[in-house]
């Protein structure tokens, strides 16, 4: 089911805030993760992280973007991680 363009600017205006808001984060491949277990992970975590997921596609498509608004930034490795 494809994402409507609204559902696409606010993931990217999201996401953009995210990377520029923090300086740790972890990626995880959530393939055949049950839903039970994301929702009791997200649950455990709110309030002390925050949870984003997507595409790899715009993912990679939001990074080159911010990265290109800010050169040299310690997100450049994310990059090659975003695979799949």
């Amino acid at each position: 089911m494809p994402l409507s363009k609204e559902k696409k600017v606010a993931y990217f205006g999201k996401m953009q805030n995210i990377l520029s808001t923090y300086n740790k984060l972890f990626i995880v491949d959530v393939t055949n993760v049950g839903s039970k277990q994301m929702n009791d992970t997200r649950l455990q975590m709110r309030g002390s992280a925050e949870v984003l997921m997507g595409k790899n596609t715009l993912m990679k498509k939001v990074l080159a973007d911010f990265l290109e608004k800010n050169p040299g930034h310690q997100w450049e490795c994310l990059m090659e991680k975003l695979t799949g």
